[in-house]
């Protein structure tokens, strides 16, 4: 292979330094057609990895969980975000608990104190990747709206 040397400038101290670059083209890139052909019918073989190769896909993967913690952080920090703002937000909401009742998980809700004319008026997110959320919340209405049906109420 050709070796290309080049000197690099440094902002910081103006030193120069000798980098050795991986040529830009193999040898088979760089041979005409027919090399190429030949190249190409000879069968690989694969063998066991070198050092450097290892070295790399060790310093690859440190390089993957050190990106990963800081998502994590990240995310850390969104949530407690968050938290906050819906703390700060909770005594904005108290009116609703004079027009509704406790609110109950759907998988223990029973439908003998609803009165016999309800509204069911849902509440999703406009949120992005809130789809999950809003198709759930969706199901369930449709879900106690049958259940009220087939009870013999009405429900809306």
């Amino acid at each position: 292979p050709i070796i290309v040397a080049t000197t690099v400038h440094r902002l910081a101290d103006r030193s120069r330094r000798l980098f050795i670059m991986n040529p830009l083209r193999t040898a088979a890139q760089r041979a005409g057609p027919s090399l190429r052909r030949a190249a190409a019918t000879k069968q690989q073989v694969r063998g066991m990895a070198t050092e450097k190769q290892i070295f790399m896909q060790i310093n690859a993967t440190k390089n993957i969980k050190k990106i990963t913690s800081s998502m994590k952080m990240v995310s850390a920090a969104k949530l407690k975000g968050d938290e906050g703002r819906l703390k700060l937000a909770k005594p904005f909401n108290a009116w609703t608990d004079k027009l509704t009742s406790e609110p109950v998980e759907l998988e223990f809700a029973t439908y003998e104190e609803i009165p016999q004319k309800t509204l069911i008026v849902p509440f999703t997110s406009d949120r992005g990747l809130c789809g999950g959320i809003n198709s759930f919340i969706s199901r369930g209405v449709r879900d106690i709206c049958k259940t009220l049906i087939a009870e013999g109420k009405e429900a809306d």
